[in-house]
């Protein structure tokens, strides 16, 4: 599962923040998914 990868040699810590997270931070938006439906009602009131 690891990939051929030693975890004994190779370590460390991954995350990402996107678009979508920050945006709905900044709209205080309660879903992200909200933003990747393509539902155009709700993508025109930005």
């Amino acid at each position: 599962v690891n990939c051929g990868i030693d975890p004994n040699e190779y370590t460390g810590f991954a995350f990402g923040a996107g678009v979508e997270r920050i945006a709905a931070l900044r709209y205080d938006l309660p879903d992200l998914r909200t933003l990747v439906t393509g539902d155009m009602r709700f993508l025109n009131q930005f």
